[in-house]
């Protein structure tokens, strides 16, 4: 069975994707059950869980943000998991290693339900984290965002269906 997540460099910000930071608007339009269904701005403080989106640049390490997309659209992420820090003061090194943790075991719980022709289609995706900035985590944001994805690759589904 091929693998899904290939983590290239540890830490927040892996393949050049995104850290928090401050983002609060979300001019997608979502279904009844919170899914884009029209693509617009989408800020990484509204992100949900299962929201697909687009960085345009991504060698940016912080982003406010973002383009989200419905999941049948082209797109190069996908928030597979929100969690929150248990951490009282802003510390980098130990917001990664328990953002890492926090999504490793999202991974493989997925991984767990994934079909076979998922598994080969996201078969070259990565994980990445969203974790707060020094400055969003002094403003009372301790949430990490859990995405699966690609900044060279385009997906036209979800991962969660």
């Amino acid at each position: 069975m091929p693998s899904l997540i290939k983590r290239t460099i540890a830490g927040a910000a892996l393949g050049g994707a995104a850290i928090w930071g401050i983002g609060g608007v979300d001019d997608t339009t979502r279904n009844d059950s919170g899914q884009i269904v029209e693509s617009g701005d989408l800020g990484v403080f509204v992100t949900q869980l299962g929201d697909c989106f687009n960085i345009e640049d991504p060698s940016v390490t912080v982003i406010s943000v973002t383009q989200g997309v419905p999941c049948s659209s082209p797109h190069n992420w996908q928030v597979i998991y929100k969690g929150d820090l248990a951490i009282s003061e802003y510390d980098k090194t130990e917001i990664d290693n328990q953002a890492n943790r926090i999504c490793d075991a999202a991974v493989e719980r997925l991984l767990n339900g994934l079909s076979y022709d998922k598994l080969q289609e996201y078969e070259r995706a990565k994980l990445n984290v969203m974790t707060p900035t020094e400055e969003s985590f002094e403003n009372g944001d301790e949430a990490v965002d859990c995405l699966v994805g690609s900044d060279e690759e385009f997906f036209t589904s979800s991962l969660l269906d």
